[in-house]
């Protein structure tokens, strides 16, 4: 059996066990279901399908306990360009997470998140493009005055299978961010305010890439972004606008802006 077909069932039995434990104890799990469009697919600075929007549709599973699963898609827009195909860059995500605090009550209270992630690329071989990862992402909502809220995120990735284009591809990541929410005159009837997320996020990549082993070790980009939320029907309208600014010609020569939509639901 590939590695791949092996993890994809293993995570087949795990959500269908959740499934089970979910109608027995029904207030324990959530399934949140999230559809997004964005113009660009930009993957920690690299510019994936060179300039093509792509569907993004996923769900996860709350487990309960802090534990979740879930599976993220991308399915480009376009067939691409001179320069670049899209025809195989559908990806599909297989996801497993435990989140928490600690030092709850104090100002120093940390959130963080620990996921696997595989990184499947079902149009191309296993040892092409196939990868895996492990990232904790800690953030510190009180820990600043003003609502600023600082945060860390640290990547580890690898191939799926040695041998291949994609051998290349393992190390570190780190992202630094700071993230500010803010209020301005709501938009719509009804709506005294409107909440503004603002985010920036500055990432230094050791040399961890797109599988041919070209990225330097070096501060790689800073990802601007906007966005808010509207309530629309039984779920969450969120439109964002974004904007890259690249550092390291290795993974991108081009700044990038580009806009995005999601609607989410949970049941």
């Amino acid at each position: 059996m590939r590695q791949k077909d092996f993890v994809t069932g293993v995570l087949a039995v795990v959500l269908v066990l959740a499934g089970m434990a979910g109608m027995c104890q029904a207030a324990e799990g959530d399934v949140d279901v999230d559809v997004t469009w964005v113009s660009k697919y930009i993957w920690r600075g690299f510019d994936l399908l060179d300039d093509k929007a792509a569907t993004q549709p996923s769900v996860s599973y709350d487990l309960g306990n802090g534990f979740s699963a879930g599976i993220w898609g991308s399915i480009p827009g376009a067939s691409g360009s001179r320069t670049t195909s899209t025809v195989n860059a559908e990806e599909w995500n297989y996801i497993l997470s435990y989140s928490n605090s600690v030092y709850e009550g104090m100002d120093c209270k940390m959130d963080y998140a620990l996921s696997w992630i595989y990184y499947e690329f079902p149009d191309q071989p296993d040892n092409a493009a196939d990868a895996q990862e492990f990232n904790l992402a800690m953030s510190w909502p009180d820990i600043c005055p003003f609502g600023t809220v600082p945060s860390y995120t640290i990547v580890k990735m690898w191939p799926a299978e040695g041998g291949g284009a994609s051998r290349e591809m393992g190390g570190f990541i780190h992202v630094v961010g700071l993230g500010y929410d803010f209020s301005v005159p709501g938009f719509t009837a009804g709506t005294p305010e409107q909440t503004i997320s603002f985010a920036c996020n500055a990432t230094y990549n050791d040399g961890t890439g797109l599988g041919n082993g070209s990225v330097d070790h070096d501060w790689s980009h800073i990802l601007w972004g906007l966005s808010t939320d509207f309530e629309c029907g039984s779920g969450t309208l969120t439109p964002g606008i974004f904007y890259q600014t690249s550092m390291d010609d290795s993974v991108n020569t081009e700044d990038e802006f580009w806009t995005g939509i999601s609607y989410s639901t949970s049941f």
